[in-house]
C-alpha cells in the first residue's frame, strides 16, 4: 500500500471574523500538490499569502508575529525581485511557499474557493511544507490570518488554537 501524503490547516486562530480551510494532497509520492484554498468573510482585506517558515508555538504572546514564525518559506533562495507580478508566471518562478505570487493575490475577494496544481510545492523530503504555518496578509502587507502546516495520514485533525492579542489568526497545516 503506498501512503500518499495530505494535509490541512487546523482552525483559523485569533479575533477576526475570516475563516476557511487550505488543503494539501497528491495523489502519487512526489508528484504535483493540489491546493484546494476555501476562505470566507475576507471582506476585502486580504492581500497576499504564503507558507511561513516555522509553525506556530501555541501559547507564545503573539505566536503568529514574524518573530515566532519567521518570513516565506523559500529553502532554495529564490530572489523574489526575479519573480513575475502575482499570477503572471510558472511555479517555479516564485518562493516554495508563495501561493498568492504562483496562482494570484486575494484582493477585493470576500469568498474565495480555488483548486490549484503545484509541482513546486513539496510535502515530502527535505523541502516539505508540511509542519510550517500559512499565513493570509492584509492587503497593506501586515498578517491578517495565520495557520501551521502538520501532516495527516488517513484524517486530518483541528490545531490547539490559542488567543491572540492582535488582529491576526494562525493556523496549523495538520
Amino acid at each position: 500500500m503506498v501512503r500518499v501524503p495530505r494535509a490541512r490547516l487546523g482552525s483559523w486562530l485569533g479575533p477576526e471574523m475570516s475563516d476557511g480551510q487550505v488543503q494539501f494532497s497528491q495523489s502519487i509520492p512526489q508528484g504535483p500538490t493540489t491546493i484546494n484554498v476555501s476562505l470566507m468573510n475576507l471582506s476585502s482585506l486580504a492581500g497576499g499569502y504564503h507558507v511561513h517558515i516555522l509553525p506556530l508555538k501555541p501559547g507564545t504572546v503573539e505566536p503568529c508575529s514574524n518573530a515566532n514564525i519567521q518570513g516565506h518559506y523559500n529553502p532554495l533562495r529564490w530572489n523574489i525581485s526575479n519573480s513575475p507580478p502575482p499570477g503572471n508566471g510558472t511555479v517555479d518562478q516564485y518562493e516554495i511557499g508563495d501561493i498568492s505570487g504562483k496562482f494570484g493575490l486575494l484582493t477585493g475577494q470576500n469568498d474565495f474557493d480555488a483548486v490549484y496544481m503545484d509541482t513546486n510545492m513539496p510535502m515530502t523530503g527535505p523541502y516539505s511544507v508540511v509542519g510550517r504555518s500559512i499565513v493570509v496578509h492584509y492587503t497593506n502587507g501586515s498578517s491578517e490570518e495565520t495557520q501551521s502546516v502538520n501532516k495527516s495520514q488517513s484524517k486530518c485533525k483541528n490545531a490547539n488554537q490559542c488567543a491572540i492579542p492582535t488582529n491576526l489568526h494562525c493556523f496549523w497545516l495538520n
